[in-house]
């Protein structure tokens, strides 16, 4: 097993990624004060699913922490209605100490976005529409170049609580009918198969910083011809070790919270390249990434400071270290506690 080495994130009081750090150790037994704060959380969920807007429209959405008895709420809701929902369903739970609600909603952060790009249309003579569901922001409109449009795109993802960013924008003259490829957002620790049955497991994402969409995803995992595994087996020989690729998102078919599927076979190399620790560099340490993630899961490309984008990084030089032997992959994936579409 090898493990991506890097800075560890600082945190200033808490934060939604501190219980990454804090999580109980799997196998042993909670203490009285963990069992009642697991109590409280599950009673938390429960009440949400009991309402039915909640239930159909945000249960989903929303990340609930609970630490001796104060309760801290993260993600992106639809609207104050929703919140105040959530704020009547807390009611009435027992153990509640405090709830910090750091929730937020579609309706400001719209607002945010569309107020940032006015600038940008009043410079230009365009007029942007923008909209938001559950932090994915979309933006459409027609511009009169490919540069205002990208130009929107950088100034909407400037904003720290914006997921991602659809960029619908119709450029005047271009007849192109480019469609930009589904939201999604794999899970860290998730396992994606290949066509022909092949796993590895997604240990960070990399992050387009013009757009906060994820380009592609790093996974661990033995790759390669099966049949060629299967005789390595059947013959006794020392199984060939772990690997760290680079998969675009456009090799995905298919994702969920539990699992990935994509459309290649694990031996069809020229569809994804080997992990290349000099071709990625970490996001500084006070750059706030897009919900679910935390800035240990995040790499950005180099090749956008190679192009002259300012990105937000701790370093020009390889943060990564030696690759190292690390725990088991179930120890791993019992590690993992990030959330994602």
């Amino acid at each position: 097993m090898i493990q991506i080495q890097f800075p560890k994130a600082r945190s200033v009081g808490y934060s939604r990624c501190d219980k990454q750090g804090s999580k109980t150790e799997y196998g042993k037994e909670l203490t009285p004060s963990q069992k009642l704060d697991a109590e409280i959380r599950e009673n938390i969920y429960h009440a949400f699913w009991k309402e039915d807007v909640l239930r159909a429209l945000e249960y989903f959405e929303i990340d609930v922490f609970v630490k001796d008895g104060d309760v801290y709420l993260s993600g992106h809701i639809l609207s104050a209605s929703s919140r105040g929902r959530i704020d009547n369903a807390l009611q009435g739970i027992l153990g509640i100490v405090g709830i910090t609600n750091n929730l937020v909603l579609d309706d400001n952060l719209t607002l945010e976005v569309a107020t940032s790009l006015g600038e940008l249309e009043h410079a230009h003579g365009c007029k942007f529409f923008t909209g938001a569901s559950h932090g994915v922001v979309s933006l459409n409109g027609k511009v009169k170049s490919l540069n205002i449009k990208l130009l929107a795109e950088q100034r909407a993802s400037a904003n720290p609580n914006v997921r991602g960013v659809i960029n619908n924008i119709q450029v005047v003259g271009d007849k192109s009918d480019v469609q930009p490829w589904p939201f999604l957002q794999p899970v860290i620790g998730v396992i994606v198969y290949f066509l022909d049955g092949i796993s590895g497991v997604v240990t960070h994402v990399v992050i387009n910083p013009n757009n906060r969409r994820v380009d592609s995803i790093i996974m661990q995992g033995h790759f390669g011809n099966q049949e060629r595994e299967l005789q390595t087996m059947d013959n006794s020989e020392a199984r060939r070790p772990e690997q760290l690729i680079v998969v675009p998102m456009n090799a995905v078919r298919f994702l969920t919270k539990n699992s990935g599927f994509l459309h290649i076979r694990s031996y069809e190399s020229n569809r994804y390249m080997d992990f290349d620790p000099e071709a990625f560099i970490a996001p500084d340490l006070a750059w706030i990434p897009p919900y679910p993630y935390c800035p240990n899961d995040i790499l950005f490309s180099i090749k956008y400071q190679d192009a002259g984008i300012q990105i937000p990084v701790e370093s020009q030089k390889s943060p990564f270290g030696a690759v190292v032997e690390a725990a088991s992959l179930r120890e791993k994936l019992f590690a993992t506690d990030s959330l994602g579409l």
